[in-house]
Order: C-alpha cells, then sequence, then structure tokens
C-alpha cells in the first residue's frame, strides 16, 4: 500500500468518525518558547488542551509535519545507522479536547489498524502505563486481545511528555510482532520493550491528563483530552515489508536520484556506503522543509540545528560523490511532497539555493577542519579519546557541529569528551554574554485570570489589577512600595511586543500617583506591565493606563509601511517572497524576507516608488475579523512565527494591494504614513535579505538632510543640484590623476636619491646597515627602496614610514648575510620592545604598529651589535 493511500485512508476514517480535518501546522513553533521544533500532532493543540484556547471542534485528524533534531527530541545521530530514526517525519494523529476519552480512542484505533488496514490480530500486541488498569480492561474485555499480549512498561515506554513543560499522561502503544527473523528468536525473552527490531511500534494513544509544571509537579487538566500518534514512515516499512522505513515509497525517488548522480548503485555498496545514502535521503527531506516554512542556516536555535543537518548531510554526500547533489535532491523532494504540502513548491528554487550555497560555504572548512582533525587523532592515539578543548576548536574555528566531531571521531574509532566540551561552550557563551533562560516565558497563570487588551479602540482605562508577578515569575498577592514587578490590569490599552512590533510606551496611576511603564511583555498570554510601586500596590487595586500617543503613532506609521513593502516585493521581486522577520520601532522599519533572487537597484527603487504611489492615494487601512481558513483561502499572507486563533483572526489590508494577518497597530489610511524612504539592502544570511527604512518625520527629515548637502555640494562645485554628480566624478578622476603623478614623482625623487642613501649606513661586524626612515610612504614603495638599495650594495636595510601614531616598516637581508643575522629575532624584538608587529621569510619581514621614536635607529643599531 503506498504511502499516500495509507495518509488519506486515515484521514477519511477519522472524518467519517465526526473529527473535523486540520492542516499540518509549520514545523516552527508559533510562539512558544518551550519548543524548537514542532515534534509532535498534538503541539498545534496544546493551548486547547490548557484551556487557554477554543476551537469550533472537539475532534480532530491531521497528519502533522514534525521535526526530531534538537532539543529534548533529537534523532539526529542515530539517522542513517538505524532502521525506524528519522528527523523529519510524518505524524498521523487524532485528538479529542474533551470529548471522548480511552474507551472511544482505543476502540477507533482497533478498527482502523485491523479492519482498514487489514493488519492480523494475532500479530497485535499492546503495552500500557504500569498502573493503568482502565486501559487493561478496555484492550483485554472490549478489544478481546489476550492478557498476554498486554505489556505493562513505565514512565520511560508509556508515559509522554511533549517537553519539559505543558500537557502530558499516560499512554498505551500497539505493537506489531514481525516474527523471529526481526530480532529475538523466542517471544519468551523479547516483547514490545525490547530493543531488538522484532516489534514495531506503529501507534501511540496518549491520554492527555495533566500539565506538567515548572517544579515538576502534575496538575489535572481541567478537561481530559486524547493524543494520538501513528508514524506514516513506521506504518508505510510494516506495509510494504521492508527493513526500514528509509526503504519505503517515501524516499524511493530521492534513492533513485542519488544512484543517478553519484553513478552508485544503492545495493551494491558496502554498509557504510549504505548509510551515506540512508543520511541524505532523510536529511535533504528535513532542510528542505524547514526552508520551506521558513528556517534558514544560522549560528543560533534553529537555525543552527539546520545548518547541522546540511552539514552532516555535506559530509556523507563526499563519500559518494564529488558533484552537487543536496539541491538536486530537494527538487526530487518537492515533486514528490509538494501536492501534500505547496509551500515546497512556493518555495522551490529558495530551497535550492539555500543548500547550493551552504554546502559550498561549508566545503573549504570541511576540508582544512579534517586536516586539523587528523592531526588530533594522531596525537590521542594512546587513549582513543578527543579532548573536549580539541572539538570544540573544530566547533568554533571550522564550524564543525559537536554531532559531526563525534561522528568522524567515531568512525577512526575515537570518543569525545563531551564533558569538556560542554565546559568549554559554557566559558565561550559567559565571554559572549548569552542570556539564561527567561523565567517569564515559562510562567502558567491559571484560567480564572482574565485580562483583555483594548488598545485597538482605547487609548486610556481604568481598572483593577488581576494578578502581580514577581521578578522571579512568581504570583504575588501584593507588591511592596518602591518594588519592581509586572501587573496585569483586567483592561489594558498597551500593545505588548508581538508580530516584529516594539512594546508601547506608557504610564501607569495609581492611588494618586504617576509613573512611566518600565516595559511591557506578554506573561501567559496576558498584557503585562513593569512597574515601580510607589505605594503598596495589590491584586484589586484600580490603575489608570495611559498609551504615549506619539509612540504609538511613529509605531503605527512604519508597522502599515511594513505591510506595504512585503506587497511591494511581491509585486515586483518575486511572488514567492515570504517574511522571515521584522522589526518595527517609532525611529525605524526593518524587514527581513527569503528569496533566491537578486534585487536590482532599479527593482528597489520599483519597489519605493509603488509604496509611496499606495502612501499618496490615502487608501483606507480596513482592519476586520474572520476564520483562518476563509483568510487563507483570500490569499491573505500569515507568517510562520506568529499564532493565529483558527475561528477568530484579524486582516490588515489595503484593499487591492496588501491583506496579512495581523495584530499590530496601524494607522487609518495610508496617507498617515506620510513617505517611506528605503535607507538600506542588504544580505543577513543565504537566501535572507534585509531592508530598513524610515517613513513620517524620520522620512522627512532625511530628505531635508539629503537635500541641504546636495544644496552645499552644489554650491561648493559651482553647478547646478543635477549636476553635483557628474561634477564630482570629474573631480575625483583629477584628484586621482594627480595622485598618480605625485606619486610618480616621488618615485623619481626616491631613484634619485638612491646613490645618496647607499653610501650612507656603517658596518657592523662586516655588514653594511642602514636604518631609513622615508615620510609618507607606502609598504611597497619601502619594499622597492630596499630592493634598489641592496642591489647597490648587499647587507641590511630597514626602512620604516610614519603616518599619525602609527608606522610601516619593511627590513630586507642579502641572501649571503642569512648566517649572519635571523630576522625572527629582530621580529620578536621589535614585538617586545617597540610594539610593532611584523613577520616574514628568512631574508624579509615587514609589518607595523605604534609610531618608532626618535631614538629608534640607535637602539636597533645596539641590539644588531648585540647580536653579533
Amino acid at each position: 500500500m503506498e504511502s499516500k493511500l495509507i495518509r488519506q485512508k486515515f484521514i477519511d476514517f477519522f472524518v467519517s468518525k465526526g473529527h473535523t480535518h486540520v492542516a499540518s501546522s509549520s514545523l516552527i513553533p508559533a510562539q512558544d518558547p518551550t519548543l524548537l521544533f514542532t515534534n509532535a500532532g498534538m503541539n498545534q493543540f496544546k493551548d486547547v488542551f490548557l484551556g487557554h484556547e477554543k476551537r469550533p471542534y472537539t475532534r480532530a485528524v491531521t497528519s502533522q509535519k514534525c521535526m526530531r533534531a534538537g532539543g529534548k527530541h533529537n534523532d539526529l545521530e542515530n539517522v542513517g545507522f538505524t532502521k525506524r530514526h528519522l528527523t523529519f517525519f510524518e505524524m498521523l494523529g487524532n485528538f479529542s479536547f474533551g470529548d471522548y476519552f480511552k474507551k472511544e480512542a482505543i476502540a477507533f484505533a482497533w478498527e482502523f489498524i485491523t479492519v482498514h488496514m487489514a493488519l492480523p490480530k494475532e500479530h497485535l500486541y499492546v503495552s500500557i502505563y504500569q498502573d493503568d488498569d482502565e486501559s487493561f480492561a478496555i484492550w483485554h474485555e472490549g478489544m478481546g486481545v489476550p492478557a498476554d499480549r498486554i505489556y505493562r512498561l513505565g514512565e520511560k515506554e508509556n508515559f509522554w511528555s511533549m517537553g519539559d513543560l505543558g500537557p502530558c499522561g499516560p499512554c498505551t502503544e500497539i505493537h506489531v510482532d514481525r516474527g523471529p527473523l526481526w530480532g529475538c528468536s523466542s517471544i519468551e525473552h523479547c516483547g514490545p520493550a525490547c530493543d531488538c527490531d522484532r516489534f514495531l511500534e506503529i501507534w501511540n494513544l496518549v491520554f492527555m491528563q495533566y500539565d506538567r509544571q515548572k517544579d515538576g509537579t502534575l496538575k489535572p487538566l481541567a478537561k481530559t483530552g486524547v493524543d494520538t500518534g501513528m508514524g506514516l514512515e513506521r506504518m508505510c516499512a510494516f506495509m510494504q515489508q521492508k527493513d526500514s522505513v528509509l526503504d519505503t515509497d517515501l524516499f524511493a525517488p530521492i534513492r533513485r536520484m542519488t544512484e543517478t548522480i553519484s553513478g552508485k548503485r544503492y545495493d551494491d555498496q558496502p554498509e557504510n556506503l549504505k548509510a551515506a545514502f540512508r543520511v541524505l535521503e532523510d536529511h535533504v527531506r528535513a532542510s528542505s522543509m524547514l526552508i520551506a516554512d521558513g528556517c534558514m542556516p544560522s549560528n543560533e536555535g534553529r537555525g543552527y540545528v539546520l545548518r547541522k543537518i546540511i552539514r552532516r548531510a555535506a559530509l556523507f554526500a563526499r563519500k559518494l560523490t564529488e558533484k552537487s547533489l543536496l539541491p538536486e535532491l530537494s527538487h526530487v523532494v518537492v515533486a514528490d511532497f509538494g501536492s501534500v504540502y505547496p509551500e515546497l513548491v512556493a518555495h522551490e528554487e529558495l530551497i535550492a539555493t539555500t543548500l547550493a550555497q551552504e554546502v559550498d560555504k561549508f566545503s573549504d572548512n570541511l576540508v582544512r577542519g579534517q586536516s586539523l582533525l587528523e592531526k588530533f587523532l594522531e596525537a590521542n592515539q594512546a587513549t582513543k579519546i578527543l579532548p573536549g578543548d580539541q572539538a570544540f576548536k573544530l566547533y568554533d574555528t571550522y564550524g564543525f557541529p559537536i554531532e559531526l566531531v563525534t561522528l568522524m571521531a567515531k568512525e577512526r574509532g575515537f570518543t569525545v569528551d563531551i564533558i569538556n566540551f560542554q565546559e568549554e561552550m559554557t566559558k565561550q557563551q559567559e565571554r559572549s554574554g548569552k542570556q539564561t533562560q527567561d523565567v517569564l516565558d515559562y510562567v502558567q497563570l491559571p484560567n480564572t485570570i482574565v485580562s483583555t487588551f483594548v488598545g485597538y479602540d482605547m487609548l486610556q482605562t481604568n481598572s483593577p489589577i488581576v494578578a502581580i508577578i514577581d521578578e522571579n515569575g512568581n504570583s504575588i498577592n501584593s507588591l511592596p512600595a518602591e518594588s519592581f514587578a509586572w501587573i496585569i490590569p483586567a483592561q489594558s490599552p498597551l500593545f505588548a511586543l508581538g508580530g516584529g512590533q516594539v512594546a508601547d510606551k506608557g504610564l501607569v496611576t495609581h492611588d494618586g500617583h504617576t509613573r512611566a511603564i518600565q516595559d511591557i511583555r506578554l506573561i501567559s498570554g496576558h498584557c503585562a506591565l513593569r512597574v515601580q510601586a510607589q505605594n503598596t500596590m495589590a491584586v484589586g487595586d484600580v490603575v489608570t493606563v495611559a498609551v504615549d500617543c506619539q509612540h504609538r503613532q511613529s509605531v503605527a506609521r512604519n508597522h502599515t509601511a511594513s505591510h506595504l513593502l512585503q506587497a511591494a516585493l511581491i509585486a515586483v521581486v518575486d511572488p514567492s517572497i515570504k517574511q522571515s522577520g521584522s522589526y518595527v520601532c517609532s525611529d525605524y522599519l526593518r524587514f527581513d524576507f527569503t528569496t533566491a533572487k537578486t534585487i536590482s537597484h532599479e527593482q528597489l527603487n520599483e519597489v519605493e516608488r509603488l509604496v509611496n504611489k499606495h502612501i499618496r492615494e490615502n487608501q483606507k487601512v480596513v482592519t476586520e475579523h474572520t476564520s483562518f481558513a476563509q483568510a487563507k483561502e483570500r490569499g491573505v499572507l500569515a507568517f510562520f512565527e506568529e499564532k493565529y486563533a483558527p475561528e477568530l483572526v484579524r486582516v490588515v489590508s489595503v484593499p487591492g494591494f496588501s491583506a496579512e494577518l495581523c495584530c499590530g497597530t496601524h494607522v487609518h489610511a495610508t496617507g498617515d504614513i506620510g513617505a517611506c524612504k528605503i535607507i538600506e539592502l542588504k544580505a543577513v544570511s543565504a537566501g535572507n535579505r534585509r531592508i530598513v527604512a524610515v517613513t513620517g518625520s524620520q522620512a522627512i527629515d532625511l530628505f531635508q538632510q539629503l537635500f541641504d548637502q546636495a544644496k552645499d555640494l552644489s554650491s561648493q562645485c559651482n553647478v547646478a543640484p543635477h549636476e553635483v554628480a557628474a561634477a564630482i566624478t570629474g573631480y575625483q578622476k583629477i584628484i586621482k590623476e594627480q595622485a598618480l603623478a605625485l606619486k610618480k614623482l616621488k618615485k623619481e625623487a626616491r631613484r634619485a636619491s638612491i646613490a645618496h642613501w647607499s653610501a650612507l649606513g656603517q658596518l657592523i661586524d662586516g655588514m653594511h646597515f642602514l636604518y631609513l626612515d622615508v615620510p609618507e610612504a607606502e609598504n611597497d614603495e619601502l619594499k622597492e627602496v630596499a630592493q634598489e638599495l641592496l642591489s647597490k650594495k648587499p647587507g641590511f636595510y630597514f626602512l620604516s614610514s610614519s603616518v599619525g601614531d602609527r608606522s610601516t616598516f619593511v627590513a630586507m637581508l642579502s641572501k649571503e648575510h642569512i648566517d649572519r643575522l635571523n630576522l625572527r629575532n629582530v621580529a620578536s624584538w621589535l614585538k617586545e620592545k617597540h610594539g610593532v608587529n611584523g613577520g616574514g621569510s628568512s631574508v624579509l619581514i615587514q609589518g607595523g604598529g605604534a609610531k618608532l621614536d626618535a631614538n629608534f635607529a640607535q637602539e636597533l643599531q645596539a641590539f644588531l651589535a648585540d647580536l653579533r
């Protein structure tokens, strides 16, 4: 049975059971600091299980894109060397939000597996959490599974958590016994918990009962739920009778293309090269999916994990061929999965370009790093342990992820001192001032706390405080006078940081005293204000909160302009452009976006012209609410880092030109922006570009500044303003010609002085020595004079030239005196005594540093005499 059919049969079955088919969410979790990547089907429903969000349905079915290559769930090192592990996979799942529970979930699973997938019941086994008697009874009495095929296992196997915090609960799993050919010969010494491959877990049913707190305690959920996950790849492996998930039809097209490009047939290769095939098959699929969802290679967070995946793939690709593999294989991924995940098709060019650039960037480092690794391994042959500081050097200098170093060392029979490596990493983080975890990201307030943002319509509110959070993330009832804490009012007109927009500024009045708000942020989904209390402040006290209107309006201008800029870029440059980040403050806007295309100067001017055209037309900025599905059908833009409630989203649009899902503040009409001026376009990373622009008074100030400068230059050049550029070009040409003429005259003057300089100097132990200061000479000019002097009279010549408080030098020795003088000693003396750095060969050293003092010639002469 093909993978596409299995996926569709699963969705159709649960739709027939009253479930709503919900599209896969992005691999980038929206506004969830506890997760690096979406790693399970329930991630997008986390707030539903917590009771923080309601959906128009209580049953759902999904085919969810998942990634397990970082954080708690990390399978990266196993990929390619086991039969089951993948970084990217698809999780088929059905969910209940306070609707059905264990009985119905188990019945649905059993029916689908035994009836619709026709798996033989006699080959199916079940595992349950060790004390879950209810599940045992349902399986045994309700489904007829014999007691000896139901295994009670511990927390490691049968208690599921999404992460360190959040929804969790006991689970039950369905396993299929594939027989003794796959593992242990006797069932008496085997079972679902055995490490062999005889038992294949195909479905995990999690019964969501608890919310794990930051202190590790389990808090019962207000409503129980069901979260199930059946790995599509594992089900395909069983249904297609394949030895490995990577042997299924999901990976077959990638393998065929790898064989074509490399000229190597998979089945004919030794195991180490088969592993290389498998790593590539997984990694190119994973990296393509990540890039399509907006993740780009970087040195931190998700981007660094993507970079690790690409670099690991590049290492294994070199084992198969010197030809380019990853970009070509990405086209196969797009062709095979594009109908299921259309974002792949939209970003096909960006995916291929990003992979090509990232592999090229790493290629040189890979060669140099491997050379250094060989030296390290040779030096540690006795212990067969690569020290952590050496592994860190490979990481820090050549960009080798520790997983890559570990893999390369393992191939040579070495292990890596991971503890020492982590110590070195910690030291570097301390040196660079990396921030520790923010405890406020993990605060979970009870559902009884209710607060409302009213800032779209109101700029000042009077309402009671519903919660106070101290600096350590703890809820408190009162705040002592002159102390700092975060307060949450029942109503707030202040916008917290979100969607790239900076937070508002404002004032809070309490007990007759008004103070500036220090900071604004979301805590557990509520707008929290960091304040310093004048008098004791308590939950229930009424506070007046007011917005800084001037700051708000400046930010709104830039935010609306960023929407116009996005639309103009799509219209002029590339329809597949995708926002990858933004920063909107009162002074300017910064817009990051992904594109594989080069943006010309003419295109950038056209983008700016189009933005200002819509500003001049003073079009109304419309805000409306609709469902997420309806917004997507209309082509409204949504961004991967933002979280959108499916039943109610806010659309901000300039009709006929721009439409985006956005929670930020905006102007009422485009004319309020005044004007927009792009001041910078630059590449941030491979496939990632950044535009910086100003609007409103900042744009007018910039225009005025540029006008004043042009007018001043016009006056100085005695030409019309529009002729300034041509005049300056003409002056530059004249200056260049004069500089060349002056350089020629200086050169002729120096040549005329050669005979005179050659007659100067003195003998030191039979060697002619001359120190010469040549004013305003460049390094190549000093070298030329030294060579002329050597041709006249062999010896040792030290020439210097000073500009300001810095000096440049060239020291040249004739070959017949190499045995008399070691220039390395001269370089060491220069650095130690005079702060001048230099280096070179046995006949020439050159460099520069601090200005040489008036006594330098005598000191150098004395030093040379002492050497003899």
